[in-house]
């Protein structure tokens, strides 16, 4: 039980709380040692939930992190994490709702980084295509949007190719904003035609 409830507790936001400053790189967190002395960063939390600083070299889990780091016992670390005798505290239960949801957007932006990348890929492809086959003079206006979009396309597909998980990021927050305002006039432009229609 203790197990389980220690893999739980947010060990990111443990490590924040102690005053390191951590920044997030891909799927870790990255700062300065807190058991050690240093200017570059070394001191790395993963996703399962435990650190390593590759600096001196220490490791361990969210209850190994409490007792190094404030000389606690193994009991006093679980009151200062808030678990006692198994039992879930509502500080535990707060930081385990925290990692849960941030593990579901994690889910969810990768599973729309590989579905984006293979939709604006499958656009790149067939519109260089079509200007390789060659278009009729009167469909240029037909096909005119597609040529335009496609350095925008180019720009999204690289970044979801070589970039950062910052930049994809940020690319994310752009794409879901783009599509919630075409959402928003659709529906204002289903309202303006209902309202013409019963005037």
């Amino acid at each position: 039980m203790i197990a389980e409830l220690k893999q739980n507790v947010d060990l990111v936001s443990v490590v924040e709380s102690s005053g390191v400053e951590l920044v997030q790189r891909g799927a870790r967190h990255c700062g300065l040692c807190p058991f050690h002395s240093e200017k570059t960063a070394s001191f790395f939390v993963f996703e399962d939930n435990h650190y390593k600083c590759f600096g001196c070299g220490e490791h361990g889990d969210v209850i190994d992190f409490v007792q190094k780091l404030y000389g606690l016992s193994f009991k006093d670390a679980l009151k200062h994490l808030g678990i006692g005798q198994g039992r879930i505290t509502p500080k535990v239960k707060q930081s385990i709702e925290r990692r849960k949801r941030r593990a579901e957007l994690v889910r969810e932006f990768r599973d729309w980084e590989q579905r984006y990348c293979i939709y604006i890929s499958d656009l790149w492809f067939q519109t260089k295509q079509l200007m390789i086959d060659g278009i009729p003079h009167e469909d240029l206006e037909l096909y005119a949007f597609l040529f335009h979009m496609l350095p925008v396309w180019e720009y999204h597909r690289d970044i979801l190719i070589n970039g950062t998980d910052e930049e994809k990021c940020l690319l994310y927050q752009e794409v879901r904003k783009e599509k919630k305002v075409c959402k928003e006039e659709a529906q204002n432009g289903r309202k303006q035609f209902q309202f013409r229609t019963t005037a």
